[in-house]
């Protein structure tokens, strides 16, 4: 084979590796995601049942205290004592699974990129890190402009507040004790989803899925760097969910060593830099093309594919294929239909897009990935603007 075709076997076996790889981090993400909601289940459901005791005992009197944030009683300063305790456990529940799940995935995914290599290159030098350094390095640098550790210790205090908020209004509207449980934990019938518990489920879910992607690329990047690996390539998953940013960036190869935007740019971000040789990446890539659907609440969402009917499917022109991998976001969705591109961009973007001859990097800081709004882009280019909509 010559150099070239060699790379492009490469790159080839390395993209198709990486593809299946993501598919898999996310199922792992998962499951870090189910044992820790399980966890919060539990210790909602002890707090409950505790809280209802507690909370039958009031007085008028120490009710109108609580409100006010007073635990003057031996009974307040019991009630605080359960939501304080509940808290600590809890905390410490989170921190221990992440602890745990973090450590293993750093070592992991630096050596699944480092096996990789190896596997497609020959002369790829011998490089040993622990998972600790791995995680460390991860760790010390900014996710969505925040540290992890900070993020991580947001996560319980947030929503302790949130609990004392619901309580303290709760009782100052009048409710009865089952209401407010109701309020904290949710009912039955919605599946115990419509209570301020869901709340803290959001929140680590979105934690654990940008942070967990974070370490990834962290990991990613050290192995590039040991390995002398000279640049990377940004890419984005090709459907509706992904974001303007990610999409306008998606393609784009800088120098490992020169600045670029973060990997992970956003809360949820499934973006990775995969080593690029020669400025391309080769193979194929997968795409799923859908609108958004109704859900049974009245919204309009996106819907997991294995959740959506037969007519669903149908109703969100659902579409599942492969494309060349050197097909960007832009490309790709230059190739949609009308209907897929004024759903994603929204109808404003859209116009600008259509008759204004806007490429999808115009709605976009190309340094930061930061997304302007319609007004900076209005002050932007103020003569399409006016030719557009008449402003």
């Amino acid at each position: 084979m010559t150099k070239r075709s060699e790379l492009s076997a490469a790159q080839r076996a390395i993209i198709a590796a990486l593809g299946q790889h993501a598919a898999y981090g996310y199922r792992a993400s998962t499951a870090v995601v189910n044992q820790l909601n399980e966890q919060i289940d539990h210790f909602s459901q002890e707090l409950a049942a505790k809280l209802s005791e507690r909370l039958d005992d009031l007085t008028q009197a120490e009710m109108q205290a609580f409100t006010a944030g007073k635990y003057t009683t031996s009974r307040l300063k019991a009630l605080k004592a359960e939501i304080d305790g509940w808290a600590v456990a809890l905390d410490q529940a989170i921190q221990a699974e992440w602890a745990s799940s973090s450590l293993a995935l750093a070592g992991y995914e630096f050596t699944y990129m480092k096996d990789l290599l190896s596997q497609v290159f020959d002369d790829v030098p011998k490089v040993k890190k622990t998972p600790m350094q791995v995680l460390q390095a991860a760790m010390e640098k900014p996710v969505t402009g925040k540290l992890v550790k900070d993020m991580l210790a947001k996560i319980v205090p947030d929503q302790k507040e949130r609990l004392f908020a619901t309580l303290r209004q709760g009782i100052a509207a009048g409710q009865t004790t089952p209401e407010i449980i109701r309020a904290l934990r949710g009912t039955k019938a919605l599946n115990y989803k419509d209570g301020i518990v869901q709340a803290a489920k959001y929140e680590v879910e979105r934690f654990v899925r940008t942070c967990r992607n974070h370490i990834a690329n962290g990991a990613y990047d050290q192995t590039y760097e040991a390995l002398g690996v000279s640049h990377v390539v940004r890419v984005a998953s090709l459907e509706g969910r992904t974001c303007k940013a990610c999409a306008a960036l998606d393609g784009n190869v800088y120098k490992t060593d020169e600045p670029k935007p973060p990997a992970t740019l956003h809360p949820n971000c499934r973006c990775q830099y995969a080593p690029s040789f020669d400025g391309k990446i080769i193979g194929n890539r997968p795409y799923m093309r859908a609108l958004k659907v109704s859900k049974r609440d009245g919204s309009i969402r996106f819907r997991a594919l294995k959740d959506m009917t037969a007519k669903q499917r149908q109703d969100a022109g659902l579409k599942v294929g492969q494309v060349n991998a050197n097909t960007s976001y832009s490309k790709w969705f230059a190739n949609q239909d009308a209907a897929f591109q004024k759903e994603w961009l929204g109808p404003k973007r859209y116009k600008l897009y259509t008759e204004g001859q806007y490429t999808l990097g115009r709605f976009i800081d190309p340094k930061t990935g930061y997304q302007y709004n319609l007004d900076e882009l209005r002050q932007r280019d103020v003569e399409t603007f006016r030719q557009i909509f008449g402003e």
